[in-house]
């Protein structure tokens, strides 16, 4: 480990949790301890309308953060926890997405801000070492340090659909040179307003894309733009 990211996990000794389910909380808050880091349960009486709310109010009292996904059931913010996630990012402090519910949330809500989301934990997933693993994680690449599977490449996308996902309008693709025979999942929204309407099956589309994720999950797509119709000459039609 080099010196700066040791250095960088060594100044983390208060760790915010932000989650709307009290019992969760202290459960979290278990964990950190056996990590060796403050648990600091972030509370409020009424819900937080901005994600920036929460991010200058972890400031005052924290170094990193653990955030709960799914914010909204008991009124504590507005937003989910991958966008308050990606905003702390933003600000340069090193946090955790964790929830209980990745199946059902990774292709859309969580989707969304995956490219500013180091480290996502499921709850079954999470315990010490792996909290301290993710801190790393996170403040590795706030230096710039990424690992491989989470480094961005300009990909090929092949749309197979358009569709819904509940209300969110999303777009499943092939990425042949990630898994040629696994469709993936992500929100219409990712892509630009004015390319929007020229998406439909049999599309193709350039990205950046983290193609050395062993899991779909980890997947995150970035910077969109049309590719150009196959060449039937060139042998890759």
């Amino acid at each position: 480990m080099s010196s700066v990211v040791a250095s960088s996990l060594l100044e983390i000794h208060r760790v915010a949790i932000v989650d709307d389910d009290t019992e969760q909380a202290e459960v979290m808050s278990l964990w950190l301890e056996e990590a060796n880091f403050q648990p600091i349960i972030i509370r409020t009486d009424r819900p937080f309308e901005q994600p920036q709310d929460v991010v200058e109010l972890i400031r005052t009292q924290a170094e990193a953060a653990v955030c709960d996904h799914r914010l909204t059931h008991h009124r504590f913010s507005v937003f989910n926890g991958a966008e308050l996630s990606a905003s702390l990012f933003d600000s340069r402090i090193p946090n955790i997405l964790t929830t209980q519910y990745v199946d059902m949330d990774v292709d859309v809500s969580i989707r969304k801000w995956r490219h500013k989301i180091p480290v996502v934990l499921s709850r079954d997933e999470t315990d010490a070492d792996s909290i301290t693993l993710g801190l790393l994680k996170s403040s590795n690449e706030i230096l710039g340090q990424l690992s491989t599977g989470r480094r961005p490449h300009k990909a090929l996308l092949r749309v197979t659909d358009v569709g819904r996902d509940g209300e969110a309008p999303v777009v499943d693709v092939i990425i042949p040179s990630w898994n040629p025979l696994r469709a993936v999942r992500f929100p219409l929204s990712l892509i630009p307003v004015e390319l929007q309407q020229s998406v439909s099956a049999g599309t193709r589309l350039f990205a950046y894309v983290n193609i050395g994720a062993e899991e779909s999950q980890d997947l995150y797509f970035d910077s969109f733009e049309l590719a150009p119709e196959p060449d039937i000459n060139d042998g890759l039609a």
